[in-house]
């Protein structure tokens, strides 16, 4: 179990990363590719990544323990966004801290790597950075498009949250297994016996949603803002175009595009969430402009582009439609190696 407690100054501090971060979504990945209870998005996307993994990979999966758990050194704090800034922070972690976050756990006899990481070795280093540049690029990459739409659609439902309701309406509304009686945030945690108290003290709280975990993760490091990790909603999934209405309405490619914005982007990170060209994706933005259906606004240089009340009507009425006829609409394990 995992119990957040707020205080007044933390509920004026509850935030979201704008986009995935990339060591996040290369531990919880890795961690969903071993996992027996994960949700049946995640089962798909791991029947396609799973044979992308490679022998190289071996030093961050050696970080993920067989429960799901992971030490904390694994996300460090980043303040630019990007893989790179990411990977070199994860390396220059220092030798005593992964020592403290891993000797308590590791047997008696391990083997040179982890020697190597928990004394601070180059070499070691190198090949944690490797395995996470590896993994990302074979194994996240193919799919990154559908993993930050489904990302950007939860943070829309969120948005929209907060919006009607406050923080309150956001914290009551997260997942079923979140309960909000304030000050306290509850939810249970991946290890059945396992308790963990949070007291946030004015540090607030980031919340994360994945669409490849099916319970709570808790991160809570001194100094640092703690965060906690929920399962994305469970969205309509759009992939089969043939009885897609709102496909058949606009056509598969654009019917991307507005699903995608139920968070609002750049045209960079639009055309990364549906995995096509800056080029297509301003041709699309202008048509659905025109049609009334998003909002552009322009800001030094950059075009943010945001879902019109009609839009969210339209995409609302077609998943209702999908969900109330389901014949219309829409457990494979892989070993780590």
């Amino acid at each position: 179990m995992i119990r957040v407690h707020f205080t007044t100054a933390d509920l004026g501090r509850v935030t979201f990363p704008t986009e995935p971060h990339p060591l996040w979504e290369a531990a919880l990945a890795a961690r969903a590719l071993g996992d027996r209870s994960i949700s049946p998005v995640a089962r798909r996307w791991r029947r396609t990544a799973a044979p992308r993994v490679r022998g190289s990979m071996r030093p961050l999966f050696k970080l993920i323990s067989p429960g799901g758990l992971f030490p904390d050194f694994l996300i460090p704090d980043v303040a630019g966004p990007g893989l790179e800034p990411a990977v070199e922070a994860l390396m220059e972690t220092p030798a005593s801290v992964i020592r403290d976050e891993l000797e308590p756990w590791l047997p008696p006899e391990i083997d040179r790597y982890m020697r190597g990481l928990l004394d601070g070795r180059a070499g070691s280093r190198r090949a944690l950075g490797g395995a996470v540049r590896d993994f990302h690029q074979e194994v996240l990459g193919p799919s990154s498009g559908e993993l930050q739409r489904r990302y950007g659609a939860d943070l829309g439902i969120r948005s929209r949250a907060v919006l009607h309701g406050g923080t309150d309406a956001l914290l009551s509304s997260l997942h079923p297994d979140v309960e909000w009686t304030a000050p306290v945030l509850t939810t249970y945690g991946p290890v059945d016996d396992w308790t963990a108290d949070i007291h946030l003290n004015g540090r607030g709280l980031e919340l994360y949603p994945s669409p490849l975990v099916n319970n709570c993760l808790a991160m809570d490091t001194p100094g640092r803002r703690p965060v906690l990790v929920y399962p994305c909603a469970d969205l309509t999934d759009p992939d089969d175009a043939a009885t897609d209405a709102l496909a058949d309405l606009l056509g598969r490619t654009r019917a991307a595009v507005l699903r995608s914005l139920t968070h609002p982007a750049t045209t960079t990170q639009l055309a990364r969430r549906v995995g096509i060209s800056l080029a297509s994706t301003s041709d699309h933005t202008k048509t659905l402009r025109a049609a009334a259906l998003i909002t552009t606004h322009r800001t030094q240089g950059t075009a943010l582009h945001a879902l019109t009340p009609t839009a969210h009507n339209l995409l609302t009425g077609a998943i209702s439609c999908l969900r109330q006829n389901p014949q219309d609409g829409l457990a494979v394990d892989n070993k780590i190696p």
